[in-house]
């Protein structure tokens, strides 16, 4: 079996278990497996196309968004600790109109707090927009070397959804990415198409 094809079944199999990260408890971990299934199968596209710039950028997807949800996570953390522990949120069921609303955001810690949680978003919003360039890239030369247009499709989706991730939207646009990755994977070629042969030089007539 050459890698090409050995990197279409870990590539398909690794994106339909990335599909699964919303499954209870366990659906981070299936998740995560898959996409090192997705990083094993891009790497041996790279080896075979004989262009290691389609594996470092999406390894450098991967790391990316490693760093992004790591410190998103640290600063929320860090944040409840600090700030969100000391508040008494069940007071916050009492409210019944603006007033009672704003009056409750001047308790001690609310602002830092709710800050905090907003400063991490954004900065796994921002990675999530950089992992998501360098994955186009990475996808972009896959199809234009194994004539998979969808590969297009799935980087451009990729990066779409991470832009408009901030108004949800591309939540649902980066579950499309999801499925159309699949696809792209099931429908490469287990073999690099033939390069077109250039035509031979006209042959100067013979006097």
């Amino acid at each position: 079996m050459s890698k090409l094809a050995q990197a279409k079944t870990l590539g398909g199999i690794g994106s339909i278990l990335m599909l699964l990260l919303l499954v209870p408890a366990v659906g981070w971990l299936i998740a995560f497996v898959g996409l090192i299934l997705v990083l094993v199968a891009v790497k041996y596209i790279a080896e075979e196309i004989k262009d290691h710039n389609i594996f470092n950028n999406f390894l450098l997807t991967f790391i990316t968004v490693i760093i992004g949800v790591v410190v998103a996570i640290f600063i929320i953390i860090i944040s409840f600790f600090s700030y969100g522990a000391g508040i008494d949120w069940t007071n916050f069921q009492n409210v019944t109109s603006m007033p009672q609303f704003y009056q409750m955001m001047q308790t001690k810690g609310i602002v830092p707090f709710f800050t905090s949680i907003i400063a991490g978003l954004l900065i796994l919003w921002i990675t999530l927009i950089i992992a998501t360039y360098f994955l186009r890239k990475s996808y972009n030369k896959i199809a234009s070397e194994t004539h998979t247009s969808m590969f297009h499709t799935t980087g451009l989706l990729y990066l779409i959804g991470a832009l408009t991730a901030i108004i949800l939207v591309g939540l649902l646009i980066i579950f499309v990415a999801f499925i159309l990755q699949i696809i792209a994977f099931f429908s490469m070629p287990e073999n690099l198409p033939q390069a077109t042969q250039a035509a031979p030089p006209p042959q100067t007539p013979t006097p």
